[in-house]
């Protein structure tokens, strides 16, 4: 029953927001989905965007029909030539009603895997939800598909065999330098290539940043224009952001979000320090029947790169210790409260040390270890 006004009213907001995007001048709509990367991929595409439009995106994840509504109704203006929306889901129809809001022409990919398990069911689920987007294209109906992740590939199969303009691999990515320092690539299409630099940390981003790229030139930016402003973006404080440490140490605060592969990939960063380092790890959740497989997947591919791990709670506790056991049967695993957690590492942490906080919950040790 106290939900009933809610549901009113965000109905309410919904239909108000329609309203003022379909009064609104023609205006260029790109839709973002994926399992993960959709938040970084639609914060590129903006950056890159705005060197030539006036541009609106959701804020944060701001991701559903009514986050949408309501980035819609605080600061659509008048002015706003492109509008970049990230399109979450927690069941089937979600993304269809987003499509269906907001009209995008071109939509955005990123990649297909276990995280949400416990809400879609199964893989397949998964991919039909996030399709909504593609089968809500309008107009020019330009699909931009990751095509280095094989459920997505298939999902591009669906694209052509529905009459979009799938844009499948455009762009190459050579000489790639990736380190604390940030990225740099060479971006290169057809005969053109340009250098690109961007204190972004990772070498798994340049695929994001690729998709960015190709959501601009989709929305008008020649190539040129489109890579150049690839050095205007910047990274979310909260995904892989390095900060300096105490005692000359180095923390990657990576705690926007958790999932296999962004964990994997947040390893691999962790594993370019110099001295010993350490991985303060919130369980993962949302994974259904892939939960038990991932936490051991990782606990495994942890056990390899780090000299200590401290988790946020007992969740999949026995899973994530069953893959550090198949690697290391000394490796110390810790369960601490943040205010435990944060005495330990600055008991331990010395020069050239690396601490990876990743999910939500670590940042609970991060800031008690900063007070």
């Amino acid at each position: 029953m106290l939900n009933a006004p809610t549901g009113i009213y965000h109905k309410l907001l919904i239909a108000k927001a329609i309203r003022k995007l379909r009064d609104h001048k023609s205006m260029i709509v790109i839709g973002i989905t994926g399992s993960y990367g959709k938040t970084s991929v639609k914060d590129y595409l903006a950056t890159i965007l705005s060197a030539k439009f006036q541009v609106l995106k959701t804020e944060a994840s701001k991701n559903s029909p009514i986050g949408i509504a309501e980035v819609v109704l605080k600061s659509l203006k008048p002015e706003h030539e492109v509008f970049v929306v990230e399109m979450g889901a927690y069941k089937i129809g979600e993304i269809a009603k987003m499509a269906a809001m907001v009209k995008p022409q071109f939509g955005i990919i990123t990649a297909i895997n276990p995280q949400h398990q416990d809400l879609f069911g199964s893989l397949e689920n998964t991919m039909k939800a996030k399709y909504e987007l593609i089968a809500g294209l309008v107009g020019k109906r330009i699909a931009i598909m990751n095509m280095d992740d094989e459920r997505v590939r298939t999902m591009g199969e669906w694209a052509k065999r529905d009459g979009c303009d799938v844009w499948e691999r455009r762009f190459l990515a050579t000489d790639v330098s990736a380190g604390f320092h940030g990225l740099e690539f060479t971006c290169m299409f057809e005969k053109e290539k340009v250098r690109v630099k961007t204190p972004v940390i990772g070498a798994h981003q340049v695929n994001n940043i690729l998709l960015a790229v190709s959501g601009a030139m989709a929305a008008g930016m020649t190539f040129k224009e489109a890579a150049s402003a690839v050095v205007y973006i910047q990274p979310n404080p909260k995904s892989l952001s390095v900060i300096p440490g105490i005692n000359g140490s180095t923390y990657i605060n990576d705690t926007f979000n958790n999932n296999p592969d962004s964990a994997k990939a947040a390893l691999d960063i962790l594993a370019w320090g110099k001295g010993k380092k350490y991985l303060v790890f919130h369980p993962m959740i949302e994974l259904g029947s892939f939960a038990a497989t991932s936490h051991e997947d990782v606990g495994a591919y942890a056990a390899r790169v780090c000299d200590g791990i401290l988790l946020t709670n007992r969740n999949f506790y026995e899973d994530f210790m069953k893959g550090v056991r198949t690697v290391s049967n000394t490796m110390n695993v810790s369960v601490l409260s943040p205010d435990r957690g944060a005495s330990l590492l600055r008991n331990k942490l010395g020069a050239g040390d690396a601490v990876l906080f990743k999910g939500k919950e670590a940042e609970h040790v991060l800031r008690a270890l900063c007070k």
